[in-house]
């Protein structure tokens, strides 16, 4: 192997080349695989971005890169795969003269950020696991924070679930909360786990609509507060939702927002057994990473949860033998009192470790 101004590779003379078919170089740490096609010459990594396989031993045929493990092709022009699972494969400029081949072993520049990102929306599509955690991996390396990842996953679970939120994005979410108390490896391995429960749910789910604002008027937080748990009450989705969306469009803040949404959430008694409160306070530690500029997507796709969750004081079990949800409405109608009795007392309590474990 020659190299010429620390560039150029020599793979060989071009009779050498269309005799052996492909050749494979080395230049700036790459294997390249050079091969001999009816249009002249051409050159990609040699390992297959699926899973490593050596494409020398491949076949070409009609301008088409096959690897033999998995059956994966590729354009030999341009290393673009015609199969999504795979990925496009480096490819590298070749140049014949006098009768020698040639081969720059840099390969051609891409943004690999912007790579990795469409990777990781291709693996969310289509439910694949090793290009997930490849994604994954891959944004690590380019020096993406968590939060890129974690983007991504929210921006297709709150598309591609006409559901809304569920259990998937709760997960990807505590994957998030996790990774300050992670080794390094193990937050890679948790962000995969999130993203890849949230690809696992939504597919082959109908996509979700998400509602417009209303025009501009309405701007006071209590008449919001009103009309959404009104919608809520008699469980209109559409209304309660544009409600919503209308109120962090016009600039609501946190608070409001937040009291809208817990207020409702709690006019019943334990919504599906607690579930919608708690996916309630997972969306809004999911905004504490991304940004409050996601709660449109993020705090409306609860809205289906909320409208549709089985209320408990509308199941027998809690109301026969006996009448269990009067009695928390009566113990909750006590609760201010007693809260404010409470603070007249100049008792100090330090059982909290005691009460976490027993809970």
């Amino acid at each position: 192997m020659t190299l010429v101004g620390s560039k150029q590779v020599r793979v060989g003379t071009i009779d050498e080349l269309k005799s052996r078919g492909c050749i494979v170089v080395s230049g700036d740490g790459h294997a390249i695989a050079v091969f001999h096609h009816d249009r002249g010459a051409f050159a990609v990594d040699n390992r297959c971005p699926h899973m490593g396989f050596p494409l020398e031993k491949g076949t070409v045929r009609d301008g088409i890169l096959t690897c033999h493990w998995h059956h994966a092709r590729f354009d030999l022009c341009s290393g673009g795969t015609f199969d999504p699972f795979a990925d496009d494969v480096a490819a590298f400029n070749v140049t014949v003269s006098e009768g020698v081949v040639w081969v720059d072993p840099s390969p051609t520049p891409k943004d690999r950020v912007e790579h990795w990102h469409s990777r990781l929306k291709v693996g969310l599509e289509d439910n694949n696991r090793l290009i997930i955690a490849k994604s994954v991996l891959g944004l690590d390396s380019v020096g993406c924070e968590y939060t890129a990842a974690l983007k991504a996953g929210t921006n297709f679970g709150m598309i591609y679930s006409n559901e809304g939120w569920g259990q998937a994005m709760s997960i990807l979410t505590c994957a998030g909360n996790l990774l300050p108390d992670l080794d390094e490896g193990d937050r890679l391995l948790a962000m995969y786990q999130g993203l890849r429960h949230v690809a696992t749910e939504c597919a082959g789910k109908a996509p979700r609509f998400v509602v417009d604002p209303l025009p501009a008027g309405e701007t006071r937080p209590e008449i919001f507060n009103k009309w959404f748990r009104s919608f809520v009450e008699v469980r209109n989705e559409d209304g309660a939702e544009r409600c919503l969306r209308s109120a962090i469009d016009v600039g609501l803040s946190q608070s409001d927002i937040s009291d809208m949404l817990f207020a409702a959430i709690t006019d019943h008694i334990y919504l599906d057994s607690g579930h919608t409160l708690d996916f309630a306070n997972k969306a809004f530690e999911l905004l504490d990473h991304i940004g409050w500029d996601h709660a449109g997507p993020v705090l409306s796709s609860l809205v289906h949860g909320i409208v549709t969750a089985r209320r408990s004081e509308e199941l027998s079990s809690w109301r026969s033998p006996i009448d269990i949800s009067s009695l928390v409405w009566k113990a909750r109608k006590a609760l201010p009192s007693a809260l404010e009795e409470g603070q007249t007392r100049k008792v100090t309590w330090d059982k909290e470790d005691d009460l976490s474990d027993v809970i």
